[in-house]
C-alpha cells in the first residue's frame, strides 16, 4: 500500500471488500466495464475539475462525500444488485486499485 494511506483509509475498506458486489480482477462483462469506465472518468472529471489531483487522498474524499449522500438518499446496497450508486462506488475500488493506491 502507498506510503501514507492506512489500513483504515476507506479505500482500503472498501477495496477489500470489493468481491462481496462485484469483480475486482479478471474479465469483467462488456456493458460492465463500459460503465465502469464512465463511471471513473466522471469522477477523474470531477476531482480534477474541483481543482485537484487524482490522489489516495482526493479519491477517498470523493469517496466518502459520495456515501455520505448515498446514506442521505436513504440508499440501501442490497436494494439492487448492480445500481447507479452500487457501480460507482466499484468504479471508484477499481480505478483506487489500477492506480495502486491499494491493493
Amino acid at each position: 500500500m502507498p506510503r501514507g494511506t492506512s489500513v483504515r483509509h476507506p479505500l482500503a475498506g472498501l477495496t477489500r471488500d470489493f468481491h462481496r458486489i462485484g469483480p475486482l480482477d479478471g474479465r469483467l462483462a462488456p456493458w460492465m466495464c463500459a460503465e465502469l469506465d464512465q463511471h471513473a472518468a466522471q469522477v477523474c472529471d470531477g476531482i480534477v475539475a474541483a481543482g485537484g489531483e487524482v490522489t489516495a487522498r482526493t479519491l477517498g474524499t470523493y469517496l466518502h462525500g459520495f456515501l455520505d449522500g448515498c446514506l442521505e438518499r436513504g440508499w440501501d446496497s442490497a436494494a439492487v444488485e448492480y445500481d447507479w450508486e452500487t457501480l460507482r462506488v466499484l468504479a471508484i475500488c477499481r480505478l483506487a486499485k489500477e492506480r495502486g493506491f491499494v491493493r
